[in-house]
């Protein structure tokens, strides 16, 4: 094969890889049908028993009013001083620490969704606010939290995030005014391919 040609696939293949991440990380949900609210709902109130302190009510009125659509929540937590586990361990950490423990583990799990942190920070301005910690997740649907919801690994991570915090608040937001990537991104990509096309033809 030669240069020119394998050049080519290359590009084909680069091509391939990006369009499919595109589909993949966009999503193009349909909305949650009324049976899988059901089902999440069923799910959630028997595998957590509430401990994962959900408000099911809110929660399933946000699963009911699903548009398909990604999402974002804005996450704002106050850290306990030593962390409040359910069971006395003996070795005691900061709120601080065993909340980071919940965030390495949530990281995997927004991962196998399709969904990412854009934005967290420890840094507050302590005369105008008592939060220690925002952080700004996107989702790339409400079917994907809920999915995150009912797996057991969430479950055991969530028992680090309670005992790490004192108080916390959560406002969920759609980007109105923030265009997705992925356009600006394919229209780099087509414009890589036509270039590289226009220079193999040299």
């Amino acid at each position: 094969m030669n240069k020119s040609n394998t050049s080519k696939l290359l590009l084909g293949l680069l091509a391939s890889v990006t369009i499919i991440f595109i589909i993949w990380y966009h999503g193009g949900h349909s909305p949650l049908t009324d049976q899988e609210v059901s089902y999440y709902i069923e799910q959630i109130e028997a595998q957590h028993n509430n401990s994962g302190k959900h408000n099911i009510k809110v929660l399933k009125s946000f699963l009911e009013n699903d548009d398909g659509k990604a999402f974002y929540t804005v996450n704002l937590y106050q850290y306990a001083k030593i962390a409040q586990y359910p069971q006395k361990k003996l070795d005691t950490i900061s709120g601080r620490d065993a909340f980071d423990i919940f965030s390495a583990q949530m990281i995997k799990l927004l991962a196998k969704q399709g969904s990412h942190p854009i934005f967290g920070s420890d840094w507050t301005h302590k005369l105008t606010s008592s939060w220690d910690r925002i952080v700004i997740v996107r989702y790339r649907s409400r079917r994907d939290i809920a999915e995150i919801f009912i797996n057991p690994e969430f479950t055991q991570a969530s028992v680090h995030k309670w005992a790490g915090i004192a108080k916390h608040d959560r406002l969920l937001v759609q980007g109105l005014h923030i265009p997705s990537f992925y356009p600006f991104l394919l229209i780099g990509l087509i414009l890589v391919i036509l270039t590289m096309i226009r220079y193999l033809k040299k």
